[in-house]
């Protein structure tokens, strides 16, 4: 979708009238403030009741590791299952784990295994929950809307990190199950959203090239795979997999050198907060603003434009040892990232054969986010031996590389391709 590829869409009635849509986007809008919220809260109840940060902090590391633990067969099984069903269950089990805390945490403090095993059962839930939207959203929205589509669930989850905060502290602040309580309730609403929006239907049977009968364990490992042949078949997704890769890296080593290199600042904790605020404030905006970029800007200025203008206020911050234009560097990758990721989803979205879509989706999502969790530990070693001026010159270096890749990318193919012309054997 660019800006040389205008959609027509007069003839399809707006997105704020499909029905089906609504009523998913204001369930997923509720869990997403309810799981935001328990993110925040869990850690700090962890904390009251004695465990040291380096525990609660266990609870971080467990949902990055069951994310890529589960993400794989989340896109198998959202192919190979009904969707609404798989929705549902995740919903149902979301609620019951997290509710189960809820009803702990009013008798006595929280164990850290119950802690864990509700972080671990709700990410896996979350995981299987994902893909099999996505296919819903392809669905139930015109191709020519799904853009728009996609923004406004991208805008719903910085929506949600936005207000969850506040809502968080002043739930806390009356009981420590309240913030729980909320979370589960929300899981529940969102099923009910789900049951009346989603319609039950099997996704057709994935393609596997064959002549005869085959073993099961070879259709098996045939039909997993299919996501990972795709990819490595399709020069587009392959390469932009690998540029989000580098993006995503390289935004979680800047958030992590904003926190520690701004934080260890005199007034460093106000200007951290500050920051964070403006970054999901921008992110929202970026979010709303993807439509538009979509309409009026070519793929390759979109996708190099988040890179390219973070590079810049960075060397400006090197130079002049500015600290506001730091936080500006990293606020203009959360204003313009956003618009890259959702046009890139939009593009797999029309692209993609539906019957391997899940499983395409989550291999990309699994190789772009590979490297993120080295971020953090990036950054602390930079800052370890350089100052927040020369940390943030490497940034510009690096960014600046990253934001030639785009325009060097190939054409993405074409759009609804045969799946067994990529995916089989």
């Amino acid at each position: 979708m660019t800006a040389t590829a205008p959609l027509d869409t007069v003839d399809t009635p707006r997105l704020s009238r499909n029905r089906e849509f609504r009523l998913l986007w204001i369930g997923q809008a509720l869990s997403d403030f309810g799981s935001s919220m328990t993110f925040i809260v869990l850690p700090l109840v962890l904390l009251a009741a004695g465990y040291s940060a380096t525990v609660a902090a266990t609870i971080g590391t467990a949902s990055l590791v069951v994310a890529l633990v589960t993400r794989l067969p989340a896109g198998y099984l959202s192919d190979r299952y009904d969707q609404r069903t798989l929705m549902l269950l995740c919903d149902l089990i979301r609620m019951v784990a997290v509710g189960s805390v809820a009803l702990y945490v009013l008798l006595r403090p929280v164990p850290i295994a119950l802690a864990l095993a509700t972080v671990i059962v709700s990410d896996a839930a979350l995981e299987v929950f994902r893909p099999a939207q996505n296919k819903v959203v392809r669905r139930i929205v015109p191709t020519e809307q799904l853009g728009a589509a996609l923004s406004l669930n991208q805008a719903r989850a910085y929506g949600a990190d936005i207000a969850a905060p506040a809502a968080a502290g002043l739930l806390l602040s009356l009981s420590p199950s309240v913030p729980f309580t909320v979370d589960a309730l929300t899981f529940g609403a969102s099923a009910l959203c789900v049951a009346a929006a989603v319609r039950s239907r099997r996704s057709p049977e994935p393609h596997v090239s064959t002549t005869g009968p085959r073993p099961e364990r070879a259709r098996f490992r045939t039909e997993f795979t299919a996501g990972w042949r795709y990819l490595i078949r399709d020069r587009f997704m392959r390469c932009s997999a690998a540029y989000f890769a580098g993006l995503n890296v390289a935004f979680s080593a800047l958030a992590f050198a904003l926190i520690l290199g701004v934080g260890r600042l005199p007034d460093g904790a106000v200007m951290v907060g500050t920051a964070m605020s403006a970054a999901a404030v921008v992110g929202l905006a970026g979010s709303l603003l993807t439509p538009l970029f979509q309409r009026h800007v070519s793929l390759k200025v979109t996708l190099a434009s988040a890179p390219a203008i973070a590079a810049a206020l960075l060397a400006l911050a090197w130079s002049s040892g500015s600290t506001v234009a730091f936080v500006a560097g990293f606020c203009a990758l959360c204003l313009l990232t956003p618009v890259s990721a959702a046009t890139f989803a939009t593009i797999m979205a029309v692209a993609v054969p539906e019957e391997i879509y899940g499983r395409v989706s989550t291999t990309s999502s699994l190789l772009a986010q590979l490297l993120q969790p080295f971020g953090p530990l990036a950054a602390g070693l930079l800052l370890a031996h350089l100052s927040l001026p020369s940390t943030a010159a490497l940034f510009a270096v690096a960014l600046a590389l990253l934001a030639g890749v785009p325009l060097v990318l190939p054409a993405p193919s074409q759009p609804n391709a045969p799946a067994q012309d990529r995916s089989s054997s």
